[in-house]
């Protein structure tokens, strides 16, 4: 999913005594160091689950607010599944599978999570997403947050400071400076927060997923339209955001229950 919805992610399931900015900033990071190395290397959500791993044993100061980690994982495979697999993804879910948990000491409901997407989404569908459409879905989603939840974006802005207490975890997961992993934050956070207006926000996303439609599927988007329709059209966002959030609250349910 797209950073402000991880953020809603946090702000719907987390408890009252939790630090909600150091979560939503862990909820975040995820998705910024993804790309921290350079050349092939495993799916981010195995990342995550393995970094949420590495702070249990080494970092436990940081619990329990390390549960944004999961909360991102199960957001990330719920939008894979109502929004469609992008082709880099399609090794995601088989990933996740596969790996051997049983050996481990952490246990991983997450699978449990993603096996109760599946049944109460698959029993609805009568055929794949289509992964374009599918994140026209998301930039709906985010377009809702902006409306309606504006302190969203005021976290997101804040997050810098959230990161502070993530770093010395970051930097022994990832091995790379603590500067380093900053800077990275910074540079990715920049490219999603816009301060300007909404319609600026809606046509950057936009742009984004016109480029990567050519590049990956050769199809071409006319980027002034669809953020003309997504922005006429807030019942449709808001109907698509609280969907998503329906479902999702019943996964984080059966998460912590596990």
């Amino acid at each position: 999913m797209l950073p402000r919805r991880h953020i809603l992610d946090v702000w719907e399931v987390a408890g009252a005594k939790q630090d909600k900015l150091l979560m939503s900033t862990g909820a975040l990071v995820v998705d910024a160091l993804k790309y921290i190395h350079h050349g092939p290397k495993q799916d981010h959500l195995v990342e995550a689950l393995e970094l949420n791993e590495f702070i249990c044993y080494m970092n436990p100061s940081i619990r329990p607010n390390n549960l944004a980690l999961l909360f991102h994982v199960a957001s990330d495979l719920l939008g894979l599944l109502l929004y469609g697999i992008p082709k880099k993804r399609r090794n995601t879910i088989e990933a996740l599978e596969v790996v051997d948990y049983s050996s481990r000491n952490i246990s991983y409901p997450v699978i449990e999570v993603w096996r109760f997407f599946r049944n109460r989404i698959g029993s609805k569908r009568a055929k794949q997403p289509n992964v374009i459409e599918g994140f026209i879905s998301k930039i709906r989603i985010e377009t809702d947050i902006v409306e309606r939840f504006p302190f969203v974006d005021d976290i997101f802005r804040s997050s810098k400071n959230g990161l502070k207490a993530w770093l010395a975890p970051l930097s022994h997961f990832y091995e790379k400076e603590e500067p380093d992993i900053a800077d990275l934050y910074e540079k990715w956070s920049s490219l999603w927060l816009n301060e300007g207006t909404k319609e600026g926000l809606v046509m950057n996303m936009v742009q984004r997923l016109a480029a990567q439609a050519r590049q990956d599927y050769r199809v071409a988007l006319d980027p002034q339209r669809l953020a003309a329709s997504i922005l006429e059209n807030p019942d449709v966002n808001r109907a698509e955001n609280d969907a998503f959030s329906c479902l999702y609250k019943e996964g984080i349910d059966l998460l912590l229950s596990i």
